[in-house]
């Protein structure tokens, strides 16, 4: 089976959000913005619940579980809520969705807000799911490559404007060339003086399944570390929306406790992942579910899921500034509103997966 079908599609953009705006695009949205598009209220259904539609931060898969958990518990249903949970995917923009009323939340990175405002979007964070970026590069492990340093003068197969890469050579004083990431990790399997970027959640498992050990270190080590999987909402709709963003934070850090501490309900979660993408399997799902998790509980996620800082904010707009992608500097504050979130943190304990799962 191909590497990219057990993946639900995922290549070149499962590191998308890479901060490099599409000018276009956004200034399509941000007209559609101005003439009057954006935040507009849902109507009701016959049974009385709000509807709320999410697109999910890619295709169903683990990097969406906890809404998934959510919606299969009945949590959403419990908050009055009929929440619709739209896929993802490198031809989806969420920005553009969220900005026109079309959808209500949706999922950038760090940099996809501050870019978007700079263009003048009005979206607004009010959540971040993963506290450790997990974006990062892996080696073959029997090179026994254990730092950046150690990668300096090799090969470097990276999306486009990935901000990590740029970071490590300024701040490291790491030399190295770089090659355009086209979705594929076929030559990284075959060349171990390649340098590979991806997730550990989804090249990680490609290298497994092809029998090539792997040691993947995320960027974050260097000491970059920009929220990922941000999800956001329009100022409009919060502003009248306020109420039921609230219900659908509540119901959804608390599926994602669930989802990320229960195997019971992970397993019913995880079946409707491959209900809803059957171009994945069910070991693909359990490893990104276990390899993820450490990710989104990490730092201030141990005691509120989904937990944003001024001070994280302002260090990464800082490191912004520092690679010359930031002409102009926004306040933190105006980039996120974490008022929601309720104070659900991260389970005591994550439980090893089902034995033979992957």
């Amino acid at each position: 089976m191909p590497v990219q079908r057990l993946l639900g599609g995922r290549g070149v953009s499962r590191g998308r959000r890479a901060g490099v705006a599409l000018l276009a695009v956004l200034t399509a949205v941000l007209a559609a913005v101005l003439s009057g598009c954006a935040g507009g209220a849902n109507s009701a259904p016959a049974d009385g619940n709000d509807q709320l539609t999410l697109v999910l931060p890619w295709y169903a898969d683990p990097e969406g579980g906890g809404f998934f958990a959510a919606q299969t518990q009945g949590l959403y249903r419990d908050k009055k809520l009929d929440v619709t949970l739209q896929p993802g995917g490198p031809q989806v923009s969420a920005t553009q969705l969220v900005a026109t009323g079309r959808a209500q939340v949706g999922f950038t990175d760090a940099a996809g807000i501050v870019q978007a405002r700079a263009q003048g979007i009005p979206i607004i964070a009010i959540g971040a799911l993963y506290q450790n970026n997990p974006v990062g590069v892996m080696v073959h492990a029997d090179t026994g490559i254990k730092s950046f340093a150690q990668m300096a003068g090799m090969t470097w197969v990276v999306q486009a404007g990935q901000l990590g890469p740029a970071w490590i050579q300024k701040t490291a004083a790491v030399s190295f060339q770089t090659q355009q990431y086209q979705g594929s990790i076929a030559n990284f399997l075959n060349n171990d003086r390649l340098v590979q970027q991806g997730w550990p959640t989804n090249e990680a498992y490609q290298a497994q399944q092809a029998g090539v050990p792997v040691t993947f270190i995320p960027f974050s080590s260097s000491g970059f570390n920009p929220y990922n999987d941000v999800f956001f909402t329009s100022e409009s709709y919060l502003a009248s929306h306020h109420e039921q963003l609230q219900r659908f934070l509540a119901a959804s850090m608390q599926g994602w406790r669930d989802y990320l501490g229960d195997v019971s309900v992970a397993r019913a979660a995880n079946q409707a992942l491959l209900a809803a993408n059957n171009q994945q399997t069910m070991q693909s799902i359990w490893y990104a579910w276990d390899k993820q998790r450490p990710y989104v509980v990490a730092g201030d996620g141990a005691s509120k899921l989904g937990a944003m800082t001024v001070q994280r904010w302002s260090t990464f707009l800082d490191q912004m500034q520092q690679l010359g992608e930031l002409p102009t500097r926004p306040s933190p504050t105006e980039l996120f509103d974490d008022s929601l979130l309720p104070p659900i943190g991260a389970p005591a304990q994550l439980p090893p997966p089902p034995s033979g799962s992957y």
